[in-house]
């Protein structure tokens, strides 16, 4: 039984022993994949975040920001 890959218990943040079934080429693949959603999700994020802080007037975008903590 494979151990659980590195990169994949990285991109989970803890381990979940049911994945230690799972091949090293599949946690490899598992772990590619989730860091890209990750990526995908904290863009989409970013995005919407932009986009609603374009209702906020120029001159306060800063402060809300602070506000925020972004």
């Amino acid at each position: 039984m494979p151990k659980l890959d590195a990169a994949l218990l990285e991109v989970l943040g803890e381990p979940l022993p049911e994945l230690e079934q799972l091949s090293t080429a599949n946690q490899k693949k598992l772990a590619a994949d989730l860091a890209a959603a990750h990526d995908a999700h904290d863009a989409f994020l970013k995005e919407s975040m932009d986009n609603a802080l374009e209702h906020i007037p120029r001159l306060l975008r800063g402060t809300v920001k602070k506000i925020l903590g972004l």
